[in-house]
């Protein structure tokens, strides 16, 4: 009996549902990892906005009591008290609220964009695992009417299946466009910092314009068919350019950004790494910051990939392998909850300065 006929490449209709059941399981851990990703930012934003408003009323009270007056305001010369909250004259401490104040303006500390772009990442995240179990809840219970077209006389067909397949399809390309988003984003911060004006609307754009597009073009064109176990997937000659050209070329470009990061920080600060700790534990931390997202990418979408190689050259649908794809591609959301925990535990620990903030925080 060759390969291709042995039960381990022709699972049993009970081994699919094993892995249906299987695929619900890890998609709710990534959903609840994605979700408290997703409010440990937000109460992270209210009670950074609570204390600056705090800090604020607190200032006001002071100038009010005229503790600031003698360094805020100049009698007869016009100028405003509230122009120099933070420090007075060109004095010295600064104050709570992101602002420096001095002779020549206020200065704006530099604050990072990435706990945004990680947020985002864990909205596609939070969306893909939910839409994930409704399809397989759905195959689970009515397996007929799941793939059954709503109008079969319509060029274009549509089901349940369809429809689901083409929103994850959606939701799982745009967890690779930020991933991506993220590795240049590290880089772009360290090469050259400054202006961001237009960087996270492109992002946007990228991350949500491209998958959109593409989720558009395969299910106008009726490229989503049903599979033997019923689930729904993009038809081979679509599947190798809208879905594994762009799964390639995110892998590539996270990890062409994390080679050039590692050697510019090296190049730039490399007397310095000789002498300063902190250095050192800034560049540890920026590099297990990035390395881990992308290995975590990788190791997801790896047993995918090597399953759909299989799948171009023969017709055996390799069981083991089938089930290791199941419990990793759905379970990123997770993964990366995890490693935004331990690398908010990492920063919290490092000094706070400017470039920490640029790069980390």
């Amino acid at each position: 009996m060759g390969i291709e006929e042995s039960q381990i490449c022709n699972p049993s209709d009970r081994e699919y549902l094993s892995v249906d059941i299987l695929n619900i399981v890890t998609s709710s851990l990534s959903l609840m990892g994605s979700a408290l990703t997703i409010i440990s930012y937000i109460w992270k934003k209210v009670r950074r906005y609570r204390i600056q408003k705090q800090q604020i009323q607190q200032q006001q009270q002071q100038i009010e009591k005229g503790g600031l007056l003698s360094s805020s305001i100049t009698i007869g010369n016009g100028s405003s008290h509230y122009g120099s909250i933070g420090g007075g004259g060109g004095g010295g401490g600064g104050g709570g609220i992101g602002t420096v104040g001095g002779q020549h303006g206020t200065y704006k500390q530099p604050t990072s964009k990435l706990p945004l772009l990680i947020f985002m990442l864990s909205i596609a995240d939070f969306f893909t695992s939910f839409f994930i179990i409704i399809s397989q809840s759905y195959l689970i219970n009515d397996s007929k009417s799941y793939s059954t077209p709503y109008s079969p006389d319509l060029k274009i067909h549509f089901s349940p299946c369809i429809i689901l397949r083409a929103i994850i399809q959606f939701f799982f390309l745009s967890t690779f466009f930020w991933t991506t988003c993220i590795s240049y984003y590290l880089f772009h911060q360290l090469s050259s910092p400054g202006e961001e004006k237009y960087l996270l609307p492109i992002f946007n754009v990228v991350s949500w314009g491209i998958p959109f597009a593409i989720s558009m073009v395969i299910t106008m064109t009726n490229s989503i068919v049903v599979n033997s176990d019923g689930w729904c997937e993009v038809a081979k000659p679509m599947e190798l350019s809208l879905w594994f050209l762009p799964l390639f070329l995110c892998l590539l470009v996270c990890s062409i950004y994390y080679f050039r990061l590692r050697r510019l920080f090296r190049s730039k600060f490399e007397y310095r790494l000789q002498i300063n700790d902190r250095l050192k534990q800034l560049d540890s931390t920026i590099s297990r910051r990035l390395t881990l997202y992308i290995v975590v990418f990788v190791i997801c979408w790896l047993p995918d990939v090597i399953q759909h190689f299989i799948s171009f050259f023969s017709k055996c649908t390799f069981f083991p392998l089938l089930i290791l794809q199941n419990i990793l591609t759905p379970s990123q959301g997770f993964w990366n909850f995890w490693i935004y925990s331990y690398t908010n535990k990492i920063a919290r620990f490092t000094p706070s300065n400017d470039e920490n903030k640029r790069l980390l925080q």
